[in-house]
């Protein structure tokens, strides 16, 4: 017969295996506290000129890419969306040379042939901006910036 020390260390042994186990493979549900990313049509501007031929280190799908054939948005005007202190991120290809100006922010960034122009800055005007291209002024975007 088994003493009641023995008795209490195998139940509380046992308790802690079962303890163990439970956290184990109780695996990560979704309890509905996790939060979502909108596709951070995030757009940052991190210097007023900053120009990238190389891709951006973000995944390809979380920042949008404006292309611009003959002086005009392929697919007409991008819609771009974030919140205030967001980043605001997006690239403009472009098969011509010309200069994108996001209004309101006055950033200008010269575009052109070969390259892919990486637009990265903080959202600290709420409102809604145009982007466009500065010498032909044709609009290859909407910001807007919700407060």
């Amino acid at each position: 017969m088994q003493s009641n020390g023995t008795r209490i260390a195998a139940l509380l042994a046992a308790l802690a295996v079962i303890v163990v186990l439970f956290f184990a493979f109780r695996g990560g549900g979704d309890d509905g506290g996790s939060t979502t990313a909108t596709p951070e049509v995030t757009t940052t501007a991190t210097g007023a000129n900053e120009r990238l031929s190389e891709p951006a280190p973000a995944p390809a799908d979380t920042i949008p890419v404006i292309e611009i054939a003959g002086g005009e948005p392929k697919g007409g005007v991008t819609t771009l969306e974030v919140d205030k202190g967001a980043e605001v991120r997006f690239a403009v290809r472009s098969n011509v040379v010309d200069e994108v100006h996001v209004h309101g922010y006055d950033i200008e960034q010269e575009i052109g042939p070969g390259k892919r122009t990486l637009f990265d800055f903080p959202a600290d005007l709420d409102g809604v901006f145009e982007v466009e291209l500065h010498h032909s002024g044709a609009q290859i975007a909407e910001l807007t910036v919700n407060p």
